[in-house]
């Protein structure tokens, strides 16, 4: 395929490499523009960033967003490409790396590669026909026709339904991305090189679309993929610039309109004006939405000749009054010692260090470089080089005031692997519920782009001796091994070159295990590892010693089962318990007794004889690999439990060859953690959420399990009930240790949010967050504890502000009622490990009376979704044990009756979600996602913070667990007595917050 369209290449430059940019998920929506709520044919752009899953990730990207500029004029090519705006967070679409083998549709590119308008092949808007594959494998050749003006796709003359915005296009794919789409649909090889996927997002709906079509020649297939993906880019730039108000774009805009108005009628520019109706609809498409009167002020404003219309020098003026940010002059008035001259270089350096908190004297020649450019933006004086208040507003929504902090260039994880966070998949397969839904090569795309570092696979004997994954008898479709293997290898190292863990949950005989490792073997090649780096290490390796390494997680080679140890033991499913490691002696010094007045936190202090209460008294099945299984998957039905019986299950033989493959990631039996199989180097130990809360919730047990997890691998799954894909809490984990909260990410509900956020920013961004060090070793006190701290436990004590300046441009829900105003407000909410909401009323749950309420929010801003102004301050006093695991959700909520409501009744329009450690100081423009996780590609918040440095403290152990126990009991009282519970609530899971419902999803009563 390549071959084909590079042949077509050389002459002009507009068919470019294929790209198969699979991007997010095909349950991910974008919100349609909600400029003409009747009619989609004004808007001239998209209000989404699409995030790109190529390597060379096309505009705009990380590097390529908004501009910023009073004259196009004043840019050099260098200041288009590194000056953008927030937009382009590369947090949310990262730049990978360019090595990759996916074919592209467009490289990457700046803004000033891209066309002001993109040509378009004449056979495309006079219409070519396509092959269009229907859901019964039909093909139904018909005219399709490309109206770039309008932004849409059209077929079936007449039928104004039948079409597809480009604003909506989250992908066209080809190649192998869609092999099995093209299998599935009976499409013959031989059509390959000219089959394609379009995949669109539905307004107000949840879920994807894909439309499969089929090209009669290779020139109209590129025709048709280069177009779509040209004309979806330069959509999304001119619509950032005009949303930037760019002075050429604004020209640009202006042009089409009038041209609209005269009917394409000659006119001299004397003659081209716009009323205020005219000014009102552009405010429209442009997604500006704000009260009349505002409207009509600056309108006012602008008409200095009183006509009750605008020229184009008005019209300028106008949108000078639109760009002009109050929220900065007040800042920009405060620096400059000289407001009418501007801000000084010793001026902004001193800003930089005392208010933003950035490492200027590392680097003073980068900071100087940045203040000329700002300041080249604003003052053309060559002896008095200053920055006005347009550049400090540039500078401040630019990517040099990116809010995290960013990654070395070069770095290295030089730690065991199970002293990691590891970002982590559940069912990587699924792309919607868990039951009669899609399996598709989508979900391993998606996450991968999105730098997962652990997928799963669930294998099934297949037709024609090939394996296949699919979820059990869940009424989903299968897709084959192959090809998902295929995926893998393709997506695997494009965010982050750390290992990779697949974890294979094995249901196939042994012929088709003995296929399944030969195809990894075999596909995978050198990046597979098939033996350990040290055969006499008794420890994991390191990240870095495993760069572009994939890790096979998989159940131990079968052995004869052990004896049971008493009768009354449950004859659950049985295991192989043999391990084909090279790692045979225990792990030393983790039973080794150590003086209690030693240790700093009694969950360190030695694991001791658990009371009959609190013990195991069963072998708990842990994890699924390896079986044949007669329910709808192990993911649904995991790990036998106190007081359940369970029916006998057919255990399948792990085959040599794949048992092998399970070098650093075996998994075991839980017999316990005094057991041998949990000192070896290389086992897991995978628990459903559910049978990790039963079995942690004795004082003991949490201890053992502490202690398992700084030298041991751990993962914890949804629990199978969580039929509609939502997630539980992942802190609730991370604070135990437990290296991989896997999770479902195709909800963007709460626990994706933490999930993302967990892994953003610095180094995180690789898939692996080093745990705090309380977590990773016991700290011995060589003089004992401090006299205040006996009997009492340590923790950190946090103080942070945030003051919530502004939001910009916010976009219009499209289900809002005509007669609805935007009336804006901002609720910020604080998580963190020793956050006991999920036991405590709404309000209540502090651990200490200090500690300030995690919940918070700014007063409604009415009729102004454009620029709203809040300017609040909000001081948080956390305690904490684990200052590293705070993080802070800032959400858009939208009232519906001018009041800020913590009834969870308003609906939320933005969020975004971070990492209190990453979050830099100062003030920062934050960008702002959609209920998909996908980004605005102009929606921000404005903020400052300000963080003080952690102090320890020592908290009273019975006050901690006895406010515990009360509040649980009382609120198991509350469900059994009342049937209260959220679970089936009706609210979205964008909306849902940790006392609207999400900790009673995932019920921790009793998980301290």
């Amino acid at each position: 395929m390549a071959e084909a369209l590079n042949s077509h290449s050389g002459k002009n430059g507009l068919i470019r490499r294929l790209s198969n940019r699979a991007t997010k998920l095909a349950s991910r929506t974008r919100r349609q523009s909600a400029a003409t709520p009747r009619s989609r044919d004004g808007s001239v752009g998209p209000g989404i960033l699409r995030r790109r899953s190529d390597s060379t990730n096309t505009a705009p990207a990380a590097d390529t967003g908004v501009l910023l500029t009073d004259s196009d004029d004043d840019y050099h090519h260098e200041e288009m490409n590194e000056i953008n705006s927030i937009s382009g967070a590369e947090s949310m679409t990262r730049d990978f790396s360019g090595g990759s083998a996916a074919p592209s549709v467009a490289g990457s590119t700046s803004i000033v590669d891209v066309p002001t308008g993109p040509v378009v092949p004449m056979a495309l808007v006079k219409g070519t026909y396509l092959h269009k594959i229907s859901k019964k494998k039909r093909a139904k050749r018909m005219l399709f026709i490309l109206e770039a003006d309008a932004g849409k796709v059209t077929w079936a003359k007449g039928r104004s339904t039948k079409c597809i915005f480009i604003d909506d296009i989250k992908e066209v794919r080809i190649g192998s991305d869609i092999r099995q789409y093209r299998i599935d649909y009976g499409v013959p090889e031989s059509d390959e090189g000219r089959f394609f996927t379009i995949f669109y997002s539905v307004p107000d709906k949840t879920r994807s679309k894909t439309m499969h079509l089929i090209a009669d020649d290779e020139e109209t297939f590129a025709h048709w993929v280069n177009a779509l993906d040209t004309i979806s880019k330069h959509r999304e730039v001119h619509m950032a610039s005009l949303m930037a108000f760019n002075d050429s774009a604004i020209r640009e805009y202006w042009n089409g309109e009038m041209t609209k108005q005269f009917e394409n009628r000659l006119r001299s520019p004397d003659e081209e004006e716009m009323d205020f109706p005219g000014v009102e609809r552009v405010c429209r498409n442009l997604h500006i939405h704000m009260a009349q009167r505002e409207l009509h002020a600056k309108f006012a404003i602008a008409d200095t000749t009183h006509s009750g219309r605008l020229n184009f020098s008005e019209f300028q003026l106008f949108v000078r009054e639109m760009k002009r940010r109050e929220d900065i002059r007040h800042l920009y008035q405060n620096l400059a010692s000289d407001p009418e001259r501007g801000i000084t270089l010793t001026e902004f350096i001193q800003f930089l260090r005392t208010e933003q908190g950035e490492d200027v004297d590392s680097n003073i020649s980068f900071w100087e470089t940045r203040f000329s450019r700002y300041a080249h933006r604003g003052n053309r004086s060559k002896t008095d080089v200053t920055i006005n208040e347009q550049g400090l507003a540039a500078y401040l929504t630019s990517k040099d005031n990116f809010p995290l902090t960013r990654a070395p260039i070069d770095y290295s994880l030089d730690r065991p692997l199970n002293e990691y966070f590891v970002s982590s998949s559940h069912n990587t397969y699924l792309v919607g519920r868990q039951v009669a839904d899609v399996a598709s090569i989508e979900g391993y795309i998606s996450t991968l782009v999105r730098g997962c570092r652990s997928v799963e696979i669930d294998c099934w004997d297949g037709p024609d001796g090939q394996p296949i994954v699919k979820h059990g008898y869940a009424m989903t479709n299968s897709i084959s091994f192959r090809e998902v293997i295929n995926t893998i290898n393709k997506y695997a190292f494009l965010a982050s070159r750390f290992p990779l863990w697949i974890s294979l949950e094995v249901h196939c005989g042994a012929a088709q295990q003995e296929v399944m490792a030969e195809i990894m073997k075999e596909i995978f090649g050198a990046h597979l590892v098939t033996e350990p780096l040290d055969p006499s290490a008794n420890k994991l390796p390191s990240p870095s010693d495993l760069r572009d390494r994939i890790l096979i997680k998989v159940k131990g080679t079968h052995r004869d089962p052990e004896p049971q140890r008493s009768s009354g033991e449950s004859t659950g499913r049985r295991r192989g318990n043999s391990l084909t490691s090279p790692f045979s002696k225990p792990a030393l010094g983790d039973n080794a007794s150590i003086p209690n007045q030693y240790l700093s936190s009694p969950i360190l202090s030695p694991t001791t004889q658990p009371s009959r209460r609190g013990m195991i008294s069963k072998r708990v099945d842990t994890i699924t690999e390896g079986e044949v299984h007669d329910t709808v998957s192990s993911s649904t039905s995991e790990c036998d439990s106190a007081g359940e019986e369970k029916k006998k299950q057919k255990t399948s033989k792990i085959v040599k060859n794949l048992g092998e493959l399970g070098v650093y990631c075996t998994g075991v039996k839980f017999h316990g953690f005094e057991s041998a199989d949990c000192k070896k180097s290389n086992h897991i130990l995978s628990f459903m959420e559910g049978t990790f809360r039963k079995h942690t919730k004795a004082s003991d047990s949490k201890r053992a399990l502490s202690r398992h997890n700084m030298r041991y691998m751990m993962r914890v799954y949804p629990q199978y009930s969580r039929l509609s894909s939502d997630n539980f809490n992942p802190l609730m984990y991370w604070r135990r240790g437990v290296q991989m909260a896997a999770l479902n990410w195709q909800t963007f509900d709460l626990g994706m949010q933490l999930n993302q956020a967990m892994f953003d920013g610095n180094t995180d961004q690789s898939g692996y967050v080093l745990k705090p060090e309380s977590m990773r070793e016991i700290r011995i006190l060589p003089n004992g504890l401090p006299l205040e701290a006996v009997g009492k436990l340590e923790r950190q004590e946090m103080k942070f502000n945030i003051r919530i300046i502004s939001a910009q441009q916010l976009i219009r829900p499209s289900n809002l009622a005509s007669s609805r105003t935007l009336d804006p407000y901002v609720e910020l909410e604080v998580f963190h490990t020793n956050d006991k909401r999920d036991k405590h009323d709404s309000m209540a749950g502090m651990i200490l009376p200090t500690d300030t309420t995690l919940k918070r929010f700014t007063s409604v801003v009415k009729e102004n979704g454009f620029n709203p102004v809040f300017n609040e301050d909000f001081h948080f006093h956390v305690t904490t044990k684990h200052p590293e695991l705070v993080f802070i959700r800032f959400s858009i909520k939208l009232s519906s009756d001018g009041e800020s409501s913590t009834s969870g009744r308003n609906s939320t329009i933005a969020t975004y979600m971070v990492k209190l450690v990453n979050l830099k100081q100062g003030y920062r423009t934050l960008p702002l996602l959609d209920s998909s996780g996908d980004q605005f590609l102009f929606s921000t918040l404005f903020c400052h913070v300000k963080v003080d440095p952690a102090t320890s403290v020592y908290v009273p152990k019975a006050f901690e667990s006895n406010g515990e126990a009360t509040v649980g009991k009382l609120k198991n009282i509350s469900r059994n007595v009342f049937n209260r519970s959220s679970a089936n609530s009706t609210k979205s899971s964008f909306e849902k917050s940790s006392v609207d419902g999400f900790y009673s999803d995932s019920y921790h009563p009793n998980l301290a």
